[in-house]
């Protein structure tokens, strides 16, 4: 009996996947939605980490010698500036337009004055309209006659820096923060497949076949979180595609970052469960997925350690199961340790929120058995 009845929960489960997954296909809107939203998020969030990454800067070469082009190389690589060379006149037009930061002069004597051991002055003309790019430069230009003279002139540079690496690789702004955005747009694709399949079970009142049915709540649920993780796999392999082909991020351990995604769809299709069960509409969900899914974002490490932030943001951080993905996935991606738990503590701590919310999600469930 107790084989039969596994047996039965078993095909209970995977109906509840299959009609789901029909469902989905036939509700063109919201399918189409829960496919592209994550991808457009993540293309988006990207071009707007592109434009905003480094200061767009015109440098007009007014000399050429081997010290000028040093020094411009000593610029590009202070990581900081979208340098362009430009002619004084091109130059002037392009900051008057608004489509550069700062213009950078290299006189003409440059060369000859470091050869004659005189001071040179570069010219700096900045737009300080934006704080950031402003600041970006302010700190960038002293960073690059630093480099410059200690690449050229290692003997007249007195106080020098020996730099010991924690990770055998530097890893771009654009890397990084394209992994803290992958795990938004499964939690936004996660959240929105399996939400919008369970309200719609309540909107079109054929829940209560389910309800009335022999069948455990704990297998109705698996299954309708089983439908949604396979539709939710097409906007997966969406997200992965314009990660890895379209930005050139290649994670170091392919495994991990499938057996990450997977779990991390786990626990947002639980949250989408249970947010479809207790809101039992559609649009709602929809709003409230969007609503939630920018302020996790900022405030779970996407741009870094949230050691580098406030305790108060810390503690909030470490409430919601966004924060140790990141890090779990920074880890599959680069080889990153973002916290002191490791990888076991956080997959741990991520299987404890995939428990918590299944088990939610029962509960609910079984209280909506009782009043209808």
């Amino acid at each position: 009996m107790q084989t039969q009845g596994i047996s039965y929960q078993l095909r209970v489960l995977w109906a509840c996947a299959r009609k789901d997954f029909r469902v989905a296909l036939t509700d063109r809107l919201f399918t189409i939605l829960g496919l592209f939203v994550p991808a457009n998020v993540l293309i988006m969030m990207i071009l707007f980490v592109l434009a905003g990454s480094k200061a767009p800067t015109a440098v007009v070469m007014q000399d050429n010698g081997p010290y000028a082009q040093a020094f411009t190389q000593a610029m590009s690589q202070a990581h900081s500036f979208s340098l362009r060379i430009s002619p004084a006149a091109e130059a002037a037009r392009l900051m008057a337009a608004g489509q550069i930061v700062a213009v950078v002069t290299v006189p003409p004597d440059f060369d000859e004055r470091i050869r004659q051991d005189q001071p040179v002055q570069v010219g700096v003309e900045i737009n300080n309209l934006n704080t950031d790019f402003t600041n970006d430069i302010r700190r960038a230009i002293p960073l690059s006659i630093t480099s410059f003279y200690a690449k050229a002139f290692p003997n007249l540079v007195d106080v020098t820096t020996r730099e010991t690496d924690l990770y055998p690789h530097d890893t771009d702004y654009i890397p990084y923060l394209a992994v803290s955005i992958l795990v938004i747009a499964l939690m936004m694709g996660g959240t929105l497949q399996a939400g919008m399949a369970s309200a719609r079970e309540w909107e079109k009142e054929t829940i209560k076949e389910l309800l009335l049915s022999p069948a455990s709540r704990l297998a109705i649920m698996l299954g309708k979180m089983l439908g949604a993780l396979l539709v939710g796999l097409g906007s997966t392999v969406i997200v992965l595609v314009v990660l890895v082909l379209l930005l050139g991020v290649v994670p170091e351990h392919w495994l991990e970052v499938a057996g990450f995604t997977l779990l991390s769809l786990l626990i947002f299709n639980s949250l989408g469960t249970l947010l479809g069960t207790l809101i039992k509409q559609r649009m709602p969900v929809v709003a409230l997925t969007m609503s939630i899914s920018l302020p996790l974002f900022f405030i779970s490490g996407a741009f870094g350690p949230i050691s580098f932030t406030t305790l108060v943001l810390q503690w909030i951080a470490r409430i919601f199961p966004v924060y140790y993905q990141i890090v779990v996935m920074q880890q599959a991606f680069h080889g990153f340790n973002l916290n002191t738990y490791g990888l076991a503590g956080n997959l741990l701590i991520l299987g404890g929120f995939a428990a918590g919310l299944i088990l939610l999600v029962t509960l609910v469930l079984q209280r909506s058995t009782v009043s209808h």
